[in-house]
């Protein structure tokens, strides 16, 4: 039991320092970003027909959902093409970028690898929406020219003639948040604590990190006292993963964290923007505290070393497998995947497996809106995940 809630207790200040804070940063960045530029990039994607791939990639590629949840109404409106949508739906790793920035983040020997599993899924998705599109792929016609023809029930929409009207349908689109119930109560409530507690642990994060730069041999021991250094860093990890649990809880979102309505609120409110921030870290602290207790769980009680799990995470039935795990919708399950990756137990080729075929949380939105477009959409991202995971170990691409 005492080797048990050690690993509990490792895990979870682990969690926070070395994932939550460093992610928190990174989402509030980015989430900013989304809020000061939203409705420019309805406008440039309306009036650039021919680069709407291009455009699509560059919104999924953007760390979290945002982007590509965007998408999905203009694609709902008949404003972009379904290629389109599959580029969005290609490039975007969801919230399973931030841990892998992250990782880049505490450990440089992650930025290589970081940056190639982005490029390539960027460039997989432009060249398979072009291809998409030319082969007159729909999901009426999933066969595109080469199969047989039917009705199109959704022609493309009259697009207003006021770029600023168009913005504001599609972002009017997205809803709002309802404000009733105890879930929404604690997340606009207590989400001012977690911010003060993660700024704290962000501070002891990178005194860790210099830490360790000037020690090889430092380790942060487990101490419960409040008043050493030691008990002070592992009292605010515990604290900051208990709070982000609450948060994560308090969404009642188990899989996925943002949805069109969190989207649209963001996009519309600077302290919003902060809350769902907030929101949206907690949401990867639990996936990741949840991967990293499966994981030591897996090794305490099976008598098991990384080593021999992460043989299990190299070939051709890896790649096939966290390819499939890109199909279930929502980020929480692609978050478990990357971790693996972060902890050396899959390849390089499986990562980017999962990487493409994987459609985050902007799977949801597209789902009610268009069944048919939902269902074929992960076959035709799964397609180039198997191709390039494949390629990538018969070329013996690693990092």
């Amino acid at each position: 039991m005492a080797e048990v809630f050690e690993v509990i207790v490792v895990s979870m200040r682990d969690a926070f320092l070395a994932v939550t804070v460093f992610v928190a940063a990174m989402i509030f960045l980015f989430s900013w970003l989304q809020y000061i530029t939203a409705g420019k990039f309805v406008d440039i994607i309306r009036s650039n027909t021919r680069w709407q791939p291009v455009i699509g990639a560059l919104m999924g590629i953007t760390p979290g959902c945002g982007g590509a949840i965007v998408m999905m109404p203009m694609y709902a409106r008949g404003y972009v093409t379904y290629g389109t949508v599959i580029a969005t739906l290609i490039a975007t790793l969801g919230d399973a970028a931030f841990v892998l920035i992250g990782a880049a983040v505490t450990d440089s020997a992650f930025i290589a690898p970081v940056l190639a599993v982005h490029f390539i899924s960027f460039i997989i998705g432009i060249s398979w929406g072009y291809l998409v599109d030319g082969m007159k792929i729909t999901p009426r016609n999933p066969l595109g020219k080469y199969g047989p023809t039917f009705e199109n029930n959704n022609p493309p929409r009259n697009l207003p003639e006021n770029k600023n009207e168009d913005a504001k349908e599609i972002l009017d689109d997205l809803g709002r948040e309802d404000e009733s119930g105890w879930g929404y109560f604690l997340l606009h409530q207590g989400y001012t604590v977690w911010w003060i507690v993660t700024a704290l642990g962000l501070i002891f994060a990178v005194l860790l990190l210099v830490w360790s730069a000037q020690d090889a041999d430092f380790t942060l021991e487990i101490d419960y006292n409040p008043f050493t250094l030691n008990g002070i860093i592992t009292w605010i990890g515990l604290i900051g993963t208990s709070l982000s649990v609450i948060l994560y809880v308090s969404q009642k979102n188990w899989i996925s964290d943002d949805t069109e309505a969190s989207i649209g609120d963001k996009l519309y409110s600077m302290r919003e923007t902060m809350i769902h921030s907030a929101s949206e870290t907690a949401f990867v602290t639990f996936w990741v505290m949840s991967a990293y207790l499966i994981f030591e769980f897996s090794m305490l009680f099976s008598g098991m070393t990384e080593a021999d799990i992460a043989r299990y995470g190299d070939g051709f039935t890896a790649v096939i497998l966290a390819s499939f795990i890109g199909l279930i919708p929502g980020c929480g399950p692609q978050i478990i995947a990357i971790t693996a990756y972060t902890k050396d137990l899959i390849s390089f080729p499986a990562l980017a497996a999962n990487a493409i075929s994987q459609d985050g949380d902007a799977l949801f939105p597209l789902l009610v809106r268009h069944r048919a477009a939902s269902i074929w959409a992960t076959v035709h991202t799964t397609i180039p995940a198997l191709i390039v995971g494949f390629s990538l170990m018969a070329f013996g691409v690693t990092f």
